[in-house]
């Protein structure tokens, strides 16, 4: 299915974020769906200088997960960026009861999404920086699409990317044959449950989070995960571990901390519940040429639904690096006198 199609099969619709969202659906070439949402502030905006004017940002969300974060479409809008995000095959807005939730055998199936999002974004706003913010296994699959796609991209930003196993680079070489095999067999084969639902309970308003969404598309205690995608996780980091060597600006927001006891205790409140910090702040390097590892005391496995003054730091770092970017490869004064420095002027 050529990417040229998306844009003419379907038009945008209610959303159930509410009137401020709007979505369209994405028919894919196995017949499943993706659906693409926007965020469409009442009125006209007034742009004060220094904003992300000019950017468009779409958001990819992660394991069990879909899109529901209407704070974070309603800062980038209002900073000046056009805002989407995407739900992916098998996730909430597509979930019909004709697969698997979650299931994918290779996370790059999902450059079909990407690109589909990317063509509409770009008819769109064709003049303006695209930017793929990917959280959790969704920063997976985005940064294997930003390698496999030069130039499609013009910055990454990664919520909390699940880029190394949690067992370390050593755990996940161990297990990789195994699962491999085992995806070979039966790649739908469901595994036991490692999900305590520690995290529901830290972000949910039904329990002692602030959030409020869709227990069905989001499950306590998570899909059930089948050897296809825990392979296909595992072969994805590998990747990363080889080294990505991405030529655009990265960022990656991480907690300062995990808690990985399956018991629960308030310190999961704090911390990064799914991660082991420390190994994925070490991998972020494998990226690419430029990173910013920005380290939050506090964070929660999606930094934007930490306690309010901490997801305030994560909105101010992302916003305000986009920003830094927006100027640091024009012809400016600076690179003239770089060049001067250098010899090359």
């Amino acid at each position: 299915m050529s990417a040229s199609h998306f844009s003419q099969q379907s038009s945008w619709g209610p959303d159930v974020l509410g009137e401020r969202f709007q979505n369209r659906r994405l028919l894919l070439a196995d017949g499943g769906t993706a659906t693409l949402i926007r965020h469409r502030p009442p009125g006209l905006r007034w742009r004060p200088p220094g904003t992300l004017r000019g950017h468009a940002v779409l958001y990819v969300h992660g394991w069990s997960d879909y899109f529901f974060q209407h704070e974070l479409a309603e800062f980038f809008s209002s900073a000046g960026a056009e805002f989407y995000a995407v739900d992916l095959r098998h996730y909430g807005r597509n979930l019909d009861g004709s697969a698997q939730p979650g299931f994918i055998s290779s996370l790059e199936q999902y450059f079909e999404e990407f690109d589909a999002a990317r063509e509409i974004i770009r008819a769109a706003h064709p003049r303006h920086r695209l930017v793929l913010l990917g959280h959790s296994t969704g920063g997976l699959s985005a940064s294997l699409y930003a390698a496999a796609r030069p130039g499609s991209i013009d910055a990454l930003v990664l919520n909390s990317p699940w880029l190394e196993f949690q067992a370390t680079e050593f755990g996940r070489t161990a297990v990789s044959a195994l699962f491999a095999t085992g995806s070979r067999l039966n790649p739908h084969r469901e595994l036991p449950r490692v999900d305590s639902g520690i995290y529901t309970r830290s972000i949910s308003s039904a329990y002692d989070g602030e959030w409020d969404y869709n227990l069905d598309w989001r499950p306590v205690q998570g899909f059930r995960v089948t050897t296809g995608f825990i392979n296909a996780v595992l072969q994805a980091q590998a990747k990363v571990a080889k080294g990505l060597n991405l030529q655009i600006p990265v960022q990656v927001l991480l907690s300062s901390r995990d808690y990985l006891l399956p018991r629960w205790n308030p310190d999961a409140q704090r911390a990064d519940v799914a991660l082991n910090v420390q190994e994925v702040a070490r991998r972020s390097t494998d990226l690419g040429q430029e990173l910013n590892l920005v380290r939050l005391d506090g964070a929660l496995h999606d930094v934007f639904l930490s306690a309010p003054a901490v997801r305030e730091k994560a909105y101010l770092a992302v916003a305000s690096w986009l920003d830094s970017q927006r100027h640091r490869f024009s012809d400016s004064w600076l690179r003239h006198l770089a060049q001067q420095v250098t010899g090359q002027a």
